[in-house]
């Protein structure tokens, strides 16, 4: 499961959340803004497809209240050279589509801002949390970041509640509609967590919590390295 057709370079593996407080640079270096939005596509798969960009905050609070067309430029995944500390573009803004161009963004796009909001559901309908952010991992594949329901009651349990991020791949994904359904149960989920709680690198974060704040990504029904 991959961010797009062109894989674009990653420093390291990182969220939505955290790629929205970078800036976003043109070809020339020029800061255009940052991150407001993005959208991805379902079909069997997860994959990232573009990016909404938002302009300075009193431009964006004008288009809250209605004073002017809420017009952010929007650009496809495949115009990212790299990201970094900055996401890298390889055009200039003046090239881009807007958010009210008809074509801009696909019928069956899902905006990360929608995503959010939805329950996830095991293979049997039972709510088990919510997605709460996608991860981008180094190798261009794109997981879930899952939370709250029977996620946050198995990270409390182990005390590692703040520590953790949960990461469940794209392949265990079967649809995305108003909810985000999954093709495991409850009970296979809640197993693969516990297990995976039970690593030598989730042990290290207990050792080391008091002293270290960064956040481990634990990748559950994947055998690649956390």
């Amino acid at each position: 499961m991959y961010l797009c057709d062109v894989t674009m370079k990653l420093a390291r593996s990182l969220c939505c959340k955290e790629m929205k407080k970078a800036d976003v640079v043109d070809s020339s270096g020029n800061k255009v803004g940052h991150v407001g939005d993005m959208t991805f596509t379902f079909d069997k798969e997860l994959k990232f497809s573009k990016f909404i960009l938002a302009g300075p905050r009193f431009e964006e609070f004008l288009e809250s209240i209605k004073i002017k067309p809420d017009k952010d430029p929007v650009f496809d995944s495949s115009l990212i050279t790299k990201i970094d500390e900055k996401v890298h573009l390889g055009t200039s803004v003046n090239s881009f589509k807007t958010t009210l161009d008809k074509d801009a963004i696909g019928e069956g796009e899902i905006r990360l801002s929608n995503l959010e909001k939805m329950d996830i559901v095991d293979s049997k309908g039972k709510k088990i949390g919510r997605a709460i952010d996608v991860d981008f991992d180094i190798d261009g594949s794109v997981s879930m970041i899952v939370g709250g329901g029977l996620i946050e009651e198995k990270l409390e349990a182990a005390g590692l509640k703040a520590d953790v991020d949960i990461i469940v791949p794209g392949s265990v994904i079967s649809s995305i509609s108003d909810k985000i359904c999954l093709n495991v149960s409850k009970g296979e989920l809640a197993t693969t967590m516990e297990d995976a709680l039970k690593s030598a690198d989730v042990k290290k974060v207990r050792e080391t919590k008091a002293v270290y704040q960064e956040v481990t990504k634990v990748r559950l029904f994947s055998q690649r390295p956390m």
